[in-house]
């Protein structure tokens, strides 16, 4: 799985682990448009994958994702993007999972 988002990324985007199941992806100069774009090749190969998981609708493992973007400034709050970035994911999980989901406004 960790090659398949690997290979989702542009050149110079960072992909790490970030916590027990959840990934976070740094795309330095994109906006909502190109990160969204990624997310969804992202989510893409996961479900390619076809990893079998038997306790999941569809029987394989699949992502769930939340996308934010922001421009950083000095007033910013370290923990912002990501406050945002999760309620993006929760709303990708709660409306049927294995999709991505832009963080409103």
């Amino acid at each position: 799985m960790a090659e398949a988002l690997r290979q989702s990324v542009r050149l110079g985007d960072l992909v790490a682990r970030y916590g027990g199941e959840e990934v976070a992806m740094v795309l330095p100069g994109a906006d909502s448009r190109i990160a969204e774009q990624v997310a969804e090749r992202a989510r893409a190969a996961v479900e390619a994958l076809a990893i079998p998981h038997e306790r999941v609708p569809g029987g394989v493992v699949t992502v769930s994702i939340g996308v934010a973007t922001m421009v950083p400034n000095a007033r910013m709050q370290p923990d912002a993007l990501l406050a945002v970035a999760d309620e993006a994911l929760y709303r990708a999980k709660s409306e049927g999972r294995n999709g991505v989901r832009v963080a409103l406004g």
